[in-house]
C-alpha cells in the first residue's frame, strides 16, 4: 500500500473514531436526563413500559433517519402531545376536572422553580409519557451525524430536571461534560483534527470537572468527584414546609424553644404529612389533601401557639377544623397550610376534633378502604425487598383489622431496633437495612420502616411528622423545642379516619433528648427555655392541684400523657393472634448475615464516569505536554535490559546514543557509529560504549564483564545528561 493511501486510511479512522465518541457522549447525554426518569417510575411503578417506551423510540429514530428534518420535529411534537394526553387520562380526576389553561401555566412555573416531578399525580406515568419524544429526537440526530444539535436536544431536556431539583449535582455534571464531548469531537470529526487537538478537548473536559469540584465546595454543596457522605446532618428540626423530608444519615436537632402552646391536654402537634416514598426519603404530592374522609367522632381540643422563633409550618393537634389569628386554610388531609411564616411572638389560636379514641372499637373495623385513600397511600418503590414484605406478613399474620395489622408492626419495631441519632445513613433503600439489619435509627427510620411493612400488607399507611407534646411548665402550658421534632405514622381506619401509631421507643428517644436540652444549658446556648421551663416538668400532686416541679426530660411531659395518647389512638395496647411479633427475628441472607452483605461497594455509575473524565484528561495533559514522554525517558535510560551479553551491550549503547543526540544532533541515515562519535567528538565512556559494541556486533566476543562496564558507563552518561532538552522535539 502506498504512503498516501496509508495516510487517507489513517485520516478516515480518525475522523470514524471521533464520530464514535460524539455519538457516545450524546448517549451520554441522554442516558443522564433518562436516569432522572427511571428513578421517578421506579418510585411509583413498573419501569416495564417506561423501558420499552424508550427503546422503542430510539429505534424508530433509527428506521426513520432518513426522514426531513421539518418532518421528524413534527413528529417528536406529536409523540410528546400524544404523551401527555395518556398522562392525562391516568391522572385522578378531581385533578383533570380542574384542569385549565391557567392551571397548566401554573404547573410549569411550579416546575421550572423547583417542584419535583415526584410530587405530581401520577409522576410514573408522566415520565412514560414525556420521556420518547426528546429521545427520539436526540437519537434522529446522532444518527444523521448532527452530534451538536442532538446534544442541545439532550440538554436541554436534562436542563428541565435541573430546573424541577429531580436531577443530582454529579449527573448533571456528566451531561453537561458529555454534552461539551459531543460538540467538541464532532467538530473534530468533521474537520479531520489532529491528536493535539483531540487532547486539548480532553484537558478541557477534565478543567470542567475540576472547576465544577471547587465551585460545589461551598456550604450546602457537594462535590461531584465523591458519592453523597454517610451522614446526612439535620440541624433544627426535622419539620418544614418543604414537599420532601430525606431519611437516614446522623441527626443534630435544635435545643432551642420553637413554640410554646396553651391548651387543656398535650397533644402530638402534626405538621406534614407524606404519602410518596423514594427509598430515601418521603414526598407530599398533589394528592395529599384532596379527596375525603370520614370526620372525626372524638373529643374537641382548643390550642393557642405562639412561635418563639421563625417557623414556615403551623403545627395543630389533629385534626384541625378551623383557625384563628392567621389566615390559613384547612385541608381535607389535616393539615393547616397556605398559611404566613410566623415570627417570634406571633400566636394563633386553632380548634381541632380527635379522632375515635376507642381501641376496641378501632380493632373491630373492617369496612371498605376508598378507592382514592388505596391508590396514594399503597406506593412502594421497586427497591423495596421481597424479605420485608415476608417479614410484615409474619407479623401480621391472624390480624382482622388494619389497627392490628398496626399494633403488631409498632410492638415488632419497639422490641427489635435500636434508637439513636447518630444513626449510619444506609448506602440503598433505608427500609430494607433497617429492618433487615442491626444498625440503629431514630423516628424517621422507625416510621419509614412500618408505613412501608403495612403498605406491603395492603394497609394505607402515611409518613408524618411534627412535635411530641414537648415539656409542661402549668396546668395548661407546654414548651415544645426542636428537639422534640418527630415522625411517626398514621393508619387509615375505614370509616374512622387517620390514627396515629408511634413506633419510636419513647424511652431511649427522651433520655437523648434530656441529655442535649442539658448540654445546651451548660454551654450556655440562648433559647433553650421559656415560660419558666427552666424550672422543670410541671406535674400536678395525687391529692391536690397543688403545682410541683421536677426536673425531668423534655418530652417527660409527653410521655407522661402517652399512655392515655396511646391508648386514644391504637397505639400498643391491641393483641394480635398467633406467634408474639417481638420475638420475631429478621430473615437472614446470605450466610446467616442480615441486612446488606457489606463490604466494599464501587461509587455511582455517575461518579465513576466524571472521574473516567478526570482521568483522561490528566492523561491527555501529560502526553500534550510531554511529560509522560519524559517520564519514559527517565526511566528507560536508568533501566537496561539484563540477559546475553551482546544484548545488553546493545542496550546500553542505545542510551548512549541518545544522550549524544540530545547533546548534539541526530545520527543521519547510513551514518557509522564510530563516524558519529567521532564527529560529535563524545567523550571516552561513549566511545569506550561504542567500541564495545562494534564487537559485540561484528566479532561477537564480549562477556559479563564488557556488558557490566557498557552498562555502568552508559547510566553515568544518562545521569549527567537527563535535564538537557530534547533537540528533536
Amino acid at each position: 500500500m502506498s504512503t498516501a493511501r496509508v495516510r487517507d486510511a489513517a485520516s478516515d479512522w480518525s475522523v470514524s473514531w471521533r464520530s464514535v465518541a460524539a455519538g457516545g457522549c450524546v448517549a451520554v447525554v441522554v442516558a443522564a436526563y433518562l436516569s432522572v426518569l427511571y428513578d421517578v417510575v421506579t418510585v411509583v411503578d413498573d419501569p416495564t413500559l417506561f423501558v420499552g417506551a424508550v427503546v422503542g423510540a430510539v429505534v424508530l429514530a433509527g428506521v426513520l433517519r432518513a426522514l426531513p428534518w421539518t418532518h421528524a420535529l413534527g413528529l417528536a411534537s406529536a409523540i410528546l402531545v400524544g404523551g401527555l394526553a395518556l398522562y392525562l387520562s391516568a391522572v385522578p380526576p378531581a385533578y383533570f376536572d380542574a384542569l385549565s389553561p391557567l392551571r397548566v401555566l401554573q404547573d410549569t412555573v411550579a416546575l421550572l422553580t423547583g417542584y419535583s416531578v415526584l410530587r405530581m399525580p401520577a409522576a410514573g406515568a408522566w415520565a412514560t409519557a414525556v420521556a420518547p419524544a426528546p429521545t427520539f429526537l436526540a437519537a434522529y440526530l446522532a444518527f444523521r451525524g448532527q452530534y451538536t444539535r442532538a446534544a442541545g436536544v439532550a440538554a436541554a431536556t436534562l436542563g428541565f430536571f435541573v430546573l424541577t431539583g429531580d436531577s443530582t449535582t454529579t449527573t448533571t455534571l456528566v451531561g453537561v461534560l458529555a454534552a461539551a464531548g459531543a460538540v467538541g469531537f464532532g467538530t473534530l470529526a468533521a474537520h479531520a483534527a489532529s491528536a493535539r487537538q483531540t487532547q486539548v478537548l480532553t484537558v478541557v473536559l477534565a478543567v470542567m470537572v475540576v472547576g465544577s469540584a471547587t465551585v460545589t465546595a461551598v456550604p450546602g454543596g457537594q462535590s461531584p468527584l465523591v458519592p453523597a457522605s454517610s451522614s446526612n446532618p439535620s440541624a433544627g428540626s426535622l419539620v418544614s414546609a418543604d414537599g420532601y423530608v430525606g431519611v437516614g444519615g446522623s441527626l443534630d436537632l435544635d435545643p432551642r424553644v420553637q413554640f410554646v402552646v396553651g391548651s387543656e391536654r398535650a397533644s402530638y402537634y402534626r405538621a406534614g404529612v407524606y404519602d410518596r416514598y423514594t427509598g430515601d426519603g418521603w414526598v407530599r404530592t398533589a394528592d395529599v389533601g384532596s379527596g375525603t374522609t370520614p370526620s372525626p367522632t372524638g373529643e374537641r381540643v382548643r390550642q393557642r401557639i405562639t412561635a418563639e422563633r421563625t417557623l414556615d409550618v403551623l403545627p395543630s393537634a389533629p385534626v384541625p377544623q378551623s383557625v384563628s389569628g392567621i389566615d390559613a386554610e384547612v385541608v381535607d388531609g389535616g393539615l393547616l397550610v397556605n398559611g404566613p411564616t410566623l415570627r417570634s411572638g406571633d400566636t394563633y389560636v386553632v380548634e381541632s376534633q380527635r379522632p375515635v379514641n376507642d381501641s376496641v372499637d378501632l380493632s373491630r373495623e373492617t369496612g371498605a378502604v376508598p378507592d382514592r385513600v388505596a391508590a396514594t397511600y399503597l406506593q412502594l418503590p421497586d427497591s423495596t425487598d421481597d424479605r420485608v414484605v415476608d417479614l410484615a406478613a409474619s407479623l401480621t399474620e391472624g390480624a382482622e383489622s388494619n389497627s392490628e395489622r398496626a399494633a403488631a408492626v409498632e410492638r415488632w419495631l419497639e422490641a427489635n431496633k435500636q434508637y439513636s441519632l447518630d444513626a449510619p445513613k444506609p448506602d440503598d433503600d433505608l427500609v430494607t437495612e433497617f429492618v433487615l439489619g442491626d444498625a440503629p435509627g431514630y423516628c424517621t427510620y422507625f416510621a419509614s420502616a412500618m408505613t412501608v411493612m403495612l403498605r406491603s400488607q395492603g394497609v394505607p399507611a402515611r409518613f408524618v411528622t411534627g412535635f411530641t407534646p414537648g415539656q409542661q411548665v402549668a396546668e395548661d402550658e407546654w414548651v415544645v423545642r426542636g428537639l422534640d421534632s418527630h415522625a411517626w405514622v398514621e393508619v387509615y381506619v375505614p370509616d374512622r379516619g387517620w390514627v396515629r401509631f408511634d413506633p419510636t421507643p419513647s424511652g431511649e428517644r427522651t433520655t437523648v433528648e434530656q441529655q442535649r436540652i442539658t448540654e445546651a444549658r451548660a454551654s450556655g446556648t440562648e433559647g433553650v427555655d421559656a415560660a419558666g421551663s427552666e424550672d422543670g416538668t410541671w406535674t400536678p400532686t395525687n391529692e391536690t392541684t397543688t403545682m410541683t416541679r421536677t426536673e425531668t426530660t423534655s418530652a417527660g411531659v409527653g410521655e407522661s400523657d402517652a399512655p392515655t395518647e396511646q391508648a386514644a389512638y391504637g397505639v400498643g395496647n391491641l393483641e394480635g393472634e398467633g406467634s408474639d411479633p417481638a420475638n420475631v427475628t429478621p430473615p437472614t441472607g446470605p450466610n446467616g448475615a442480615t441486612g446488606s452483605s457489606g463490604g466494599p461497594t464501587l461509587p455511582p455509575a455517575s461518579t465513576l464516569l466524571v472521574w473516567g473524565v478526570l482521568v483522561g484528561g490528566a492523561v491527555a495533559g501529560a502526553r500534550y505536554s510531554g511529560l509522560t514522554a519524559r517520564a519514559y525517558r527517565a526511566v528507560w535510560l536508568r533501566w537496561l535490559p539484563r540477559g546475553d551479553p551482546r544484548e545488553e551491550v546493545e542496550g546500553a549503547f542505545e542510551r548512549v546514543e541518545y544522550v549524544l543526540e540530545r547533546q548534539h544532533r541526530e545520527r543521519e541515515p547510513g551514518e557509522t557509529v564510530r563516524d558519529f562519535v567521532a564527529d560529535v567528538r563524545a567523550d571516552d565512556r561513549a566511545r569506550r560504549v561504542a567500541a564495545l559494541r562494534e564487537r559485540a556486533r561484528y566479532a561477537g566476543r564480549v562477556d559479563r564483564a564488557d556488558a557490566a562496564e557498557a552498562r555502568r558507563l552508559a547510566r553515568s552518561l544518562a545521569a549527567e545528561n537527563s535535564r538537557l532538552p530534547d533537540p528533536r522535539r
